[in-house]
């Protein structure tokens, strides 16, 4: 998967060794998946994340800072987003329960996110899979994007259900799908002839 991101990225103009780029995620990094890509991804910028347990918002991180900490998590067993540092966050950022029925949304994230200043777990998850970044890595479990013209039963993933969106709301210049049904497979030819 991580390859297949250096390759979009030369197409971009990204160098990922030397550029930054901001990223969102799905996944933990627990996952080896998504534990293994973020640790290759050291100049990246991990805006957000979400797994099945936690929402995770880092506003500005800091890239060497981030990352360090990402090791730590990646080196220590059974981590969650909840043992993320809140020392190492940028102001604004934050670990809540993916279930909460009000997160504060840090006021620079706001108009990124398309959101006031409180939103549900949910409302957040959808936020975070339409952010505006240079990549989505998905390395987690679940169907999150489905074609506009699918049914949500067309995704074979109930339990996403109320977080799916449709492929032409992403605004990711690049996804890479390590966990290899985070897209059903109209949604990824959908979000290819919308640019991505």
């Amino acid at each position: 998967a991580w390859e297949c991101v250096l390759q979009h990225f030369a197409e971009l103009g990204i160098d990922p060794e030397h550029d930054t780029y901001t990223v969102a995620g799905i996944g933990d990094m627990s996952g080896d998946v998504f534990g293994n890509g973020l640790l290759l991804m050291r100049r990246a910028r991990l805006l957000a994340a979400f797994d099945h347990r936690h929402v995770f918002l880092d506003p500005d991180p800091d890239p060497e800072a981030s990352w360090n900490e990402r090791k730590r998590l990646f080196d220590l067993p059974r981590s969650s987003w909840d043992d993320y540092s809140r020392d190492v966050l940028s102001k604004g950022g934050g670990v809540w329960p993916r279930g909460s029925k009000s997160i504060p949304v840090p006021e620079v994230m706001r108009e990124r996110l398309g959101l006031g200043a409180h939103a549900s777990g949910q409302e957040l998850v959808r936020a975070i899979l339409r952010l505006d970044v240079d990549l989505l890595w998905n390395g987690g479990i679940g169907t999150y994007v489905k074609a506009s013209h699918e049914n949500p039963s067309d995704a074979g993933d109930r339990a996403n259900d109320a977080v799916r969106i449709d492929a032409t709301a992403l605004r990711a210049r690049v996804i890479g799908e390590g966990g290899n049904l985070g897209l059903t497979q109209a949604a990824r030819v959908e979000a290819a002839m919308h640019g991505v």
